[in-house]
């Protein structure tokens, strides 16, 4: 066929098929009103059940288009749509882009004055058609059910239904009301919508808001574009240099996530004084609600800023091109670290995902669950024990996830159920081609070495922790030693070939794997090490260790990060070139004294500036091995050191 045949034939082709489209109410619906093209996966799947009038269970990744979901069916079936979500900044964030696309749109919550949120409900008396955004605390009062219920509700939606759930990772108990505030309302067709939610807390919604034979969608938990990493920093000086070092290859906007509100106002503070010239915030629930406001609103419009933040920060923010997220401290649950690692990448990009793991992140988790249910007086004893021993199977897996030799992206669906397959994965674990092979069979000499550890931790039966354990099987003739008679035991010494610190990685290990617990001391944050009935087992010779051990014997605690420091002698001379370089690095110092307010020593000492006018570093890594440089004074005065000499 000749060229320009062929042209018009294709023309013709995307003719008709336009047409096709654009006589499809739904597709017209969605290039006219909402400026989209095309669907994305299973959204139209989702979009149809609704307008059957049908009850839906959709199950979406972050940033895969839920919202679409019930806005599309609201605006097709007009009516009133009310819509539930716990987060304020997002109400008001859809409604105004829903105003602009011409769609009626407004919202009720605590940061309406009495006389806005009277005019909204005289809004919506004087027959609204539309979506109507509600705070869940504004169900139980009853006071819009008249108006509703005049109306007429058409579709009743549930953002972040993975709250209602108390198996879940983030409930909130005023979502219980949402079952009966459905029923005030006559029971109309409900979605409910989530990106984190497990087979029991699936369950549990369809229980809880008495959904109707729901069309279930779950798109899937893979997301290719992220990088997940896991680090083990030895001290928190080397977690914080990997932090820095981080920040400092990414331009782009990125989270560090803390688990406390103390963790996010040090490493904010920490964090701002090492990048001056970039915009770095802190967010947590603590804060005046005008600083958190402030805070987002910088995130979210300054080009490569960062947020310091505890897991108040994230659910519901639409930035899509967040290109790191790191993990300060490993979270309690894999639901919440998958939530809040999915809020890196939204755009599709190649994005990292960093968690850093120490074992006190797990004495903190440890703490957590056990606040559970102390605030209630109102307690029902055994639901607060299911609640935490819930909540401790979850942390173990959690646990598992940060300390295992499998593919990342393969332990978070499993996780999940999600069968998908996986290819080309380039996660830490799949990068190294350090995965190891469950099914393949263990080594004798591992299987003796296994039980060695497990005799040591049943030799000091819950009462010490691993540090202990590690003395024991290490021969550590200590005071501890001598005074609970560990020189006596026949374990003692056993593993003596071996350093502290190889020994303690191996009882964190086999811990890891199931074959011992840590438990918190009362009152305190030490930890407690015991056998578990499956390390019982293991140690008496009745099963084999699990896979996840095959590489115990290779175990080596690396050194510390930190690079051998290189100083110079008071007494040696330098050349006529290095005392040039020396006095232009003190009259560098100087200034930056000056600007910090801050004595010259501080910055740094005269024979450090004496180390580096005589190695005369090049760069930014080579001047942190020079004694006196660590990675924050690099960070906050070594581009101008540097200058300085040249």
């Amino acid at each position: 066929m000749p060229f320009a045949s062929a042209t018009r034939a294709f023309v013709s082709r995307c003719r008709a098929a336009t047409t096709v489209a654009v006589s499809d109410p739904t597709e017209q619906c969605l290039q006219d009103r909402f400026a989209l093209q095309a669907f994305r996966p299973s959204q139209r799947d989702v979009i149809d059940a609704v307008l059957q009038m049908r009850d839906v269970l959709c199950v979406m990744p972050t940033g895969a288009g839920k919202s679409l979901c019930y806005q599309l069916p609201a605006v097709l079936q007009r009516g009133v749509c009310v819509v539930v979500s716990p987060l304020i900044s997002l109400m008001e964030d859809q409604v105004r882009q829903l105003r602009a696309r011409g769609i009626d749109a407004c919202f009720i919550n605590s940061s309406l004055s009495p006389g806005a949120r009277r005019e909204t409900i005289s809004q919506l008396d004087n027959g609204f058609e539309g979506l109507l955004y509600l705070a869940p605390e504004r169900l139980a009062t009853g006071e819009l059910d008249a108006v509703l219920n005049r109306l007429g509700v058409k579709l009743l939606a549930i953002d972040e239904a993975h709250c209602i759930s108390q198996w879940g990772h983030d409930f909130r108990p005023e979502y219980s009301q949402i079952g009966i505030f459905r029923e005030r309302l006559g029971n109309p067709p409900t979605i409910a919508l989530t990106a984190t939610a497990t087979e029991d807390v699936r369950a549990d919604i369809i229980r809880l808001l008495h959904l109707r034979e729901p069309h279930i969608v779950v798109t899937g938990f893979d997301r290719t574009n992220l990088l997940y990493e896991v680090r083990r920093p030895e001290t928190g000086k080397d977690r914080d240099r990997a932090v820095t070092r981080i920040l400092t290859d990414q331009a782009g906007t990125g989270i560090v996530y803390c688990s406390t509100r103390k963790g996010v106002e040090e490493v904010a503070a920490w964090l701002g004084e090492a990048f001056k010239g970039r915009v770095i915030v802190p967010y947590h629930a603590g804060m005046d609600m005008n600083d958190r406001t402030w805070a987002q609103d910088q995130f979210m419009k300054t080009p490569g800023s960062v947020v310091v933040a505890t897991s108040a920060f994230g659910m519901g923010i639409n930035k899509p091109d967040v290109r790191f997220v790191i993990h300060y401290n490993m979270p309690g649950t894999i639901e919440q670290y998958y939530q809040e690692a999915g809020r890196a990448g939204r755009d599709g990009a190649l994005s990292r995902c960093v968690l850093f793991y120490r074992s006190q992140d797990r004495s903190t988790q440890q703490y957590f669950i056990d606040q559970i249910g102390k605030d209630n007086f109102d307690t029902d004893f055994r639901m607060i024990k299911e609640l935490k021993e819930h909540a401790q199977q979850k942390l173990d897996l959690m646990v598992r996830y940060a300390t295992g030799h499998q593919c990342r992206r393969q332990m978070i669906l499993n996780y999940f159920g999600d069968d998908a397959d996986i290819g080309a994965c380039e996660c830490d674990v799949c990068r190294r081609g350090t995965a190891i092979d469950l099914d393949a069979p263990i080594p004798e000499s591992t299987v003796l070495l296994v039980r060695q550890l497990l005799s040591g931790i049943a030799r000091v039966n819950g009462k010490f922790g691993i540090k202990a354990a590690a003395e024991l099987l290490g021969g550590v003739e200590s005071e501890r030693a001598i005074k609970f008679r560990f020189h006596e035991m026949p374990t003692f010494g056993l593993l003596k070939v071996r350093s502290l610190k190889d020994i303690s990685r191996m009882l964190e290990r086999v811990s890891e794997a199931g074959l011992a617990r840590q438990t918190r001391m009362q009152d305190s944050f030490g930890m407690l090490v015991e056998l578990t009935p499956a390390g019982v087992a293991v140690m008496r010779g009745e099963s084999k260790p699990p896979g996840l051990l095959a590489d115990l014997e290779g175990v080596r605690v690396e050194k510390s990060s930190r690079k051998a420091r290189q100083g110079v002698p008071d007494d040696v001379e330098l050349d006529v070139d290095a005392k040039d370089r020396f006095e232009r690095l003190r009259a560098a110092r100087s200034r930056l004294a000056r600007e910090k307010e801050v004595p010259a020593y501080v910055v740094c000492h005269d024979r450090t500036l004496r180390a580096i006018a005589l190695r005369v570093p090049q760069s930014l890594e080579e001047l942190e091995t020079i004694k006196g440089m660590g990675s924050m004074k690099v960070a906050m005065y070594g581009q101008s050191l540097l200058d300085a000499m040249r």
